[in-house]
């Protein structure tokens, strides 16, 4: 009985053991969590975004097409937004 006694020790200390390498492990061990971390951080970002886009819509198209004119102009003259060269 003293043997069983002794050999049911040792196995439960094996056991904690591993059971506390498997808890550190779990702990310390970032497989995973950066990808979705990441992922949280782009969808916030997105959502921010398409937020600020939809308070200040009129604002940010009246402020595109005033400064875009001169720039997507394709009738071959020289825009007013374009540096003179000299």
């Amino acid at each position: 009985m003293r043997d069983f006694g002794i050999w049911l020790y040792v196995v439960t200390q094996a056991k904690i053991r591993k059971m506390a390498e498997n808890v550190d492990d779990f702990i310390h061990d970032e497989e995973g969590d950066t990808n979705f971390l990441s992922i949280i951080v782009i969808l916030g970002i997105a959502l921010a975004l398409a937020a600020v886009f939809i308070a200040f819509k009129d604002e940010i198209l009246e402020w595109f097409h005033k400064n875009a004119d001169g720039f997507l102009d394709t009738s071959g003259t020289d825009s007013k937004n374009t540096f003179d060269g000299g």
